[in-house]
């Protein structure tokens, strides 16, 4: 896996770590996938999130609002939504990490690129916790769960975010706040020291990149995060009303998301769970 962090704008290499042996220069692909990303952009009108290019599969996501593109590329086996689900881990990360520093720059990430150096670090030791996870199939099995919850939970914030005027907005995240203490002080749930590595705030949403994949109750996080979707639909539902929720999940393309990825979804047995709870059954 190779990762690099970009300044979207002008394709300005903040960051970069090689895990696997190439011969490019770091340097000069930065350039050119910020380029062929703002080309995918301008030509046909929507985000690149994957391709398949010099045998390796890459992902890209973009983080406008600090003016951020994340890059990962890794061999054309590694799945899909494995690959986005760690560079969604590494997003979140580092702008956890660095988002003062960048408000201090007066928004901006020009300057002694040293000082995000020991992000390096932080990078290395996800690779090498990562690593172990795959001898594991259970425990990959349980990242990709992981994954898939991570953008599903993005997706929903987007649309509070996107889609919603102050009032609606302000009014579900207090709602949802609610609901994700009441489901935290229930007495199968309080005081798990498995789910306090899950955290919610209205600021950052909800946070799973701290669990411990390979030591946690993997069943116990599993129906804890259930039960936050679950509280999440309910609450759109009962401000927004159906008809409107269909609209937000089909214009943030939740539903292709899901359909596209069916298999995935049925093997790790989540088809079912999610339908029914977009479908507002």
């Amino acid at each position: 896996m190779n990762i690099w962090v970009l300044e979207s704008d002008s394709g300005t290499k903040i960051l970069y770590k090689s895990f696997l042996k190439t011969d490019a220069d770091e340097n000069i692909v930065s350039g050119f996938l910020t380029a062929f990303y703002h080309f995918s952009m301008a030509e046909f009108q929507q985000s690149l999130e994957s391709i398949e290019m010099g045998g390796l599969r890459w992902i890209y996501i973009l983080e406008p609002g600090y003016n951020l593109l994340f890059v990962a590329a890794d061999k054309k086996n590694v799945k899909t939504e494995l690959l986005l689900g760690r560079l969604n881990v590494i997003k979140e990360s580092f702008i956890r990490e660095y988002k003062m520093l960048w408000e201090k720059k007066g928004k901006s990430w020009d300057g002694n690129l040293n000082v995000y150096v020991p992000f390096l670090k932080v990078l290395e030791d996800y690779y090498s916790q990562w690593e172990e996870v795959e001898s594991i199939t259970e425990v990959a099995d349980f990242f990709d769960i992981l994954g898939v919850f991570q953008q599903i939970f993005i997706m929903l914030r987007n649309i509070i975010d996107n889609k919603m005027y102050s009032k609606s907005k302000n009014e579900i995240l207090d709602r949802i706040e609610k609901e994700h203490n009441n489901i935290k002080n229930q007495a199968e749930c309080k005081d798990q020291k498995d789910l306090k590595d899950i955290t919610f705030s209205k600021e950052s949403w909800i946070n799973i990149v701290d669990i411990n994949v390979i030591k946690c109750d993997k069943d116990l996080v599993i129906k804890y995060l259930k039960a936050i979707l679950r509280g999440i639909i309910k609450t759109f539902k009962e401000v927004k009303g159906k008809n409107l929720c269909y609209k937000y999940f089909s214009d943030e393309k939740i539903y292709s998301y899901i359909l596209n990825n069916k298999k995935l979804l049925n093997d790790l047995n989540l088809d079912m769970f999610f339908l029914q709870q977009f479908l507002l059954l």
